[in-house]
């Protein structure tokens, strides 16, 4: 028998709005994007995070799709024009390097390189997780947990998730699936009807 996780998908400020999306333990954060697009009748057609401490834009616990990476999660074709406003990327030696030209005092360098040791290493753990690998078991998820979906970084809808229940002994069945749906969805865009 699978595990399943149900969430209660809400959007604060649209008034008694919910969804109830049960999905399985190895389907992805991805998956659980399109349940939600699903469920709400929306268009999966914006770019969209996870942040698990439930603040928008907390680097820390952001879930989303790697750069270079569209909506629908196929590759994006980079301009090049774009490219030539872009810095040419440098290694940590090449900046190094250049950095010892300016500064002959060894102390300094020592500073340097400890700076660039913290920079580097700050770089990689703030790096967000990527939302098609990042299987719902892996978040250690418990009931009553809350974390946000973020979607659209335009218009900003602001999704509550709520852990709802945790089922170690789940039908087979076709996931990620609706539960429960109360409320009529909000319109994807209000300002254009």
């Amino acid at each position: 028998m699978p595990k399943t996780y149900t969430f209660h998908v809400s959007l604060p400020g649209t008034g008694r709005v919910w969804r109830k999306i049960e999905m399985l333990a190895d389907q992805t954060l991805e998956d659980l994007h399109f349940a939600i697009q699903s469920a709400y009748d929306w268009d999966s057609d914006h770019m969209y995070s996870f942040f698990m401490s439930g603040k928008a834009w907390d680097n820390n616990t952001e879930y989303c799709l790697p750069e270079g990476v569209d909506p629908w999660g196929g590759s994006v074709d980079v301009d090049e024009e774009e490219d030539d406003d872009e810095l040419p990327e440098t290694t940590r030696e090449e900046l190094e390097a250049n950095l010892r030209e300016f500064f002959d005092d060894e102390m300094t360098m020592v500073e340097i390189k400890a700076f660039w040791d913290d920079f580097f290493a700050e770089e990689e753990t703030n790096a967000p997780g990527d939302v098609r690998t990042t299987t719902i078991e892996s978040l250690a998820l418990e009931i009553g947990k809350t974390f946000m979906y973020l979607f659209d970084y335009g218009d900003e809808w602001r999704f509550k998730l709520r852990v709802h229940a945790i089922d170690s002994d789940a039908p087979k069945s076709e996931y990620p699936k609706i539960v429960e749906s109360v409320g009529e969805a909000p319109s994807q865009y209000p300002d254009w009807e």
